[in-house]
């Protein structure tokens, strides 16, 4: 199983990596969208971790990572990250 971002989580990654890097470093902003890739990884293979969230959508998950929530869905044999958002968003609201 693979991943793959859609242009909404892509310009999520893009914005936070910004961010970060105007609140700290270029170097904080490469280690956590890293980090972040890593999770997206180790998502394609442990869906026993997966969150169902019904109330967003049929089929969609969530799982936390350090201060954001990343949203996905099963597409065959790999998994389509739809958002990356912070914890403190509500969700439904960008779905």
């Amino acid at each position: 199983m693979n991943y793959r971002l859609t242009a909404p989580a892509k310009e999520d990654l893009l914005s936070i990596w910004e961010y970060t890097t105007d609140r700290w470093n270029e170097q904080q902003a490469d280690q956590y969208i890293d980090t972040l890739d890593t999770r997206f990884v180790w998502l394609t293979n442990t869906s026993s971790q997966w969150n169902p969230r019904p109330e967003i959508g049929d089929g969609i998950y969530t799982f936390p990572e350090q201060s954001h929530v990343i949203v996905f869905w099963e597409l065959q044999s790999d998994i389509e990250i739809l958002r990356v958002l912070h914890r403190r968003m509500d969700l439904q609201r960008h779905f």
